[in-house]
């Protein structure tokens, strides 16, 4: 056996990243979304789920909330949960949060994204036919609506 050839090491091949799926979660204020939500983050799953809020409320664990900088810009708080998930809260539409969070790729295996209660998805979901550098990333896996049976009746009147 030939001692030369033991001691190459083949090149490694570029592992070629996947895009990250993102499912949208929307609903009227009160509907559930931050409830689901909260169940997918403590179940125990073998995904890492990055997780971007945009809505606000009080006593919700893991919304942090956004602050503004000396310089005016707004920056995010990651708050890593113990099951490897991320979360964010962002006062925007989301699209500056997907790009920031891209610069974390691989530390999570998908993108949860929560509207708030009073915004129509139909923006952020456009984002990802329209950005072509963005969809090369992740891709709108799905558009998840939460309705409050109870009260369903009450608001299509």
């Amino acid at each position: 056996m030939d001692s030369d050839s033991d001691s190459e090491v083949p090149d490694l091949v570029p592992a070629e990243l996947q895009p990250v799926p993102v499912t949208i979660i929307t609903g009227y204020l009160g509907a559930g979304k931050t409830t689901l939500l909260n169940y997918i983050l403590t179940e125990q799953h073998d995904k890492k789920i990055a997780v971007i809020l945009n809505e606000f409320g009080e006593g919700s664990a893991m919304e942090k909330s956004v602050s503004v900088g000396d310089n005016g810009n707004l920056y995010e708080e990651w708050l890593e949960l113990k099951n490897g998930c991320l979360c964010c809260s962002v006062k925007d539409n989301g699209v500056k949060a997907i790009e920031n969070l891209m610069l974390k790729r691989g530390k999570f295996d998908y993108i949860l994204l929560e509207t708030t209660g009073l915004a129509d998805p139909g923006p952020i979901a456009k984002v990802f036919w329209l950005d072509k550098e963005l969809g090369s990333d992740i891709y709108l896996d799905g558009i998840v609506t939460v309705v409050d049976c109870k009260h369903t009746i009450d608001v299509s009147n």
